[in-house]
C-alpha cells in the first residue's frame, strides 16, 4: 500500500538527531494509521517495505517503532506474514499516563478543580444542547432515583454529562480527571451517609438543569456542586495525590515483563521521592535487583525513557538516573488515543476554544516575568521560522499562554489539544489558506500576547476566541 505521504521528505540532512528523525517517522506511521481507517490488527508494512516508504535507515526506523509501540500505535510481530502491526491504544493507557505524570509534578488540589470547573461547565453547556431522548431516560435517573447503592460510582452523573456533550475529548478528560480528584482522599468511597446525601442531591439538581435545557442553570449547579467538592477534600487536608500501585506504563513491543520492570522501577523513584539527577542504580545492579536479562532490563529502560521518569547514561560514573517530569509523553499518548477514537475537528475546534479562552483568562490574571518572557520567546521563533518550523512553531504561543496560566493540568489539557491539531496538520490546507494564515496568525498572535500582558482578561478571551474560530473555520 502506498503511504498518502510517501512524497515527503523526512529531514534535512545534518541538521537533526537520529532521535528526532526517528519522531518524525514515528508521526508518519501515525498519519498513515489514521488515513487508512486504523484497522487494528492489519500489517502496515514489513521493515524492509517501511525502509523503502519512509526513506531513513535501520537504526532510525527501529528507533520509531518503538515510540510506535510505546503510544500502542502499532507493534513489530516476527515470522511469516509479520511486519509492524495496528494495535488500538487504551483509555486506561491514558488515565495511568496522567496520573503518573501529575503525581511527578506535584499537582495540587486547586489546579485538579480549576480544570475539572472549566472543562465540566463547558460539558453542561454542550450537553443542554444536545440531550436527546435516550438522554432524557439517562438523566431522569439521577433526578428521580434514590440514594445511591452501595459500591456504585459517584462520577455516573459527571461521565453522562461527558457523553451527552458528544465530544470525545471532554468525555476523556472528564473520566480521567473525576480519577485523578479520588486519588487526594484514599477513602473518598467511605464519606459517609451525608457526604453522599449532599452529591445525590447536587447530581439530581444538575440533571434537572439539564433535561430543562437551561445550559446557565446546569453549569452554575455543576460549578457549585465541584467547588464544595474541593472545599471538602481541602478539610480533611486531602492536598497531595496518591499514586495507586495499579498504575502501569503502556505496554512495550517486548510484552509485559519489560513494563513489569519499567512499573517497579517507578514505584521505586515515587516511593524513595528521588528527584532529577538522582541515581536509581547501575545497569548490573538493576539487572540484579530486578532478576531480569540485559535485553528486558534495556527495554525496560527505553519504557522510562519515553515516559521522562528515568534515562541510561552509560560509560564510567554512568547508570539509570532520574529524569525531570516531562508532559512529552502523555501529550502523545492521549492525542493518539482522541486520534483513534475518530475525534472530529468540529470536536477539537470547539474544545479547544472552550478550554483555550478559559486559560487565556486565567493567564491575564496571573501573568508575571516569565509568562511574559515565555510568549516573547514563541512569538520570536514564530516570527524567524520557516515554512517547515512553522508548522509547529504556529502552535508555540498557544503552549506559551497555557504556561502562563499557572495550572499545571490546564497546561497538559492545552498540550494534548495543541498535539492533536498538529494530527490533522496545517499543512493539508490548501496553499490559499495556508499563506492567509502565515501572513495573519502572528499578527494576531502578537495581540492576544500583549493583551495578556497588559491583564486585559476581556480583551485577551476576546481575541483568543475569534482567532480559534477562525482557525477552525478553516480547518473544517
Amino acid at each position: 500500500m502506498t503511504s498518502p505521504t510517501a512524497a515527503r521528505e523526512m529531514t534535512r540532512p545534518g541538521t537533526e538527531s537520529n532521535a528526532k528523525r526517528a519522531a518524525q517517522v514515528a508521526d508518519r506511521i501515525v498519519e498513515d494509521v489514521m488515513a487508512m481507517g486504523w484497522p487494528v490488527g492489519e500489517v502496515l508494512g514489513s521493515e524492509a517495505d517501511l525502509l523503502e516508504r519512509y526513506h531513513v535507515s535501520r537504526a532510525v526506523f527501529r528507533e520509531a517503532v518503538r515510540l510506535v509501540e510505546h503510544q500502542q500505535v502499532a507493534r513489530t510481530r516476527r515470522g511469516p506474514g509479520g511486519g509492524l502491526v495496528i494495535t488500538e491504544p487504551t483509555v486506561g493507557a491514558v488515565s495511568d499516563a496522567v496520573v503518573l505524570y501529575l503525581h511527578r509534578v506535584d499537582a495540587t488540589l486547586d489546579e485538579i478543580f480549576e480544570a475539572r470547573i472549566i472543562l465540566e461547565e463547558l460539558a453542561c453547556q454542550l450537553a443542554a444542547e444536545r440531550t436527546d431522548e435516550a438522554d432524557l431516560a439517562a438523566l431522569r435517573r439521577f433526578a428521580e432515583e434514590g440514594p445511591l447503592q452501595a459500591g456504585s460510582d459517584p462520577r455516573g452523573l459527571h461521565l453522562l454529562v461527558a457523553e451527552i456533550s458528544r465530544n470525545a475529548g471532554l468525555a476523556l478528560f472528564v473520566d480521567v480527571f473525576n480519577q485523578v480528584a479520588q486519588l487526594y482522599s484514599p477513602d473518598w468511597q467511605n464519606l459517609g451517609r451525608a457526604i453522599g446525601s449532599e452529591t445525590e442531591h447536587a447530581h439530581a439538581k444538575i440533571a434537572e438543569a439539564l433535561m430543562a435545557g437551561d445550559a446557565g442553570l446546569a453549569r452554575n449547579r455543576m460549578r457549585k456542586h465541584l467547588e464544595a467538592e474541593a472545599d471538602f477534600f481541602r478539610r480533611r487536608r486531602s492536598t497531595r495525590q496518591l499514586l495507586p500501585d495499579s498504575v502501569v506504563l503502556a505496554e512495550s513491543g517486548q510484552g509485559k515483563g519489560a513494563e513489569a520492570v519499567a512499573r517497579h522501577i517507578t514505584q521505586t523513584v515515587v516511593a524513595e521521592d528521588l528527584q532529577p539527577g538522582d541515581l536509581v542504580g547501575t545497569e548490573p545492579e538493576l539487572i540484579e535487583r530486578e532478576g531480569v536479562s540485559r535485553a528486558l532490563l534495556r527495554e525496560a529502560v527505553r519504557l522510562l525513557e519515553y515516559h521522562h521518569i528515568a534515562r541510561m547514561r552509560r560509560g564510567p560514573g554512568g547508570g539509570l538516573f532520574v529524569m525531570a517530569p516531562s508532559a512529552n509523553a502523555v501529550t502523545e499518548t492521549a492525542a493518539i488515543y482522541l486520534a483513534r477514537q475518530g475525534m472530529t475537528l468540529a470536536e477539537l475546534a470547539e474544545l479547544r476554544t472552550g478550554v483555550e479562552v478559559a486559560i487565556t483568562d486565567l493567564a491575564a490574571q496571573r501573568i508575571d516575568d516569565g509568562g511574559t518572557a515565555g510568549m516573547r520567546d514563541a512569538l520570536i521563533r514564530e516570527a524567524n521560522a520557516t515554512d517547515v518550523e512553522l508548522v509547529e512553531a504556529v502552535h508555540d504561543l498557544h503552549a506559551a499562554v497555557a504556561a502562563a496560566a499557572q495550572n499545571r493540568v490546564l497546561d497538559l489539557v492545552a498540550l494534548v489539544l495543541i498535539r492533536l491539531s498538529r494530527l490533522h496538520q496545517i499543512e493539508r490546507l490548501a496553499p490559499k489558506a495556508r499563506s492567509q494564515i502565515k501572513a495573519e496568525v502572528l499578527r494576531t498572535h502578537e495581540g492576544i500576547a500583549a493583551a495578556v500582558d497588559a491583564g486585559d482578561r476581556e480583551l485577551a478571551r476576546h481575541r483568543m476566541r475569534r482567532h480559534l474560530e477562525a482557525l477552525g473555520s478553516l480547518m473544517r
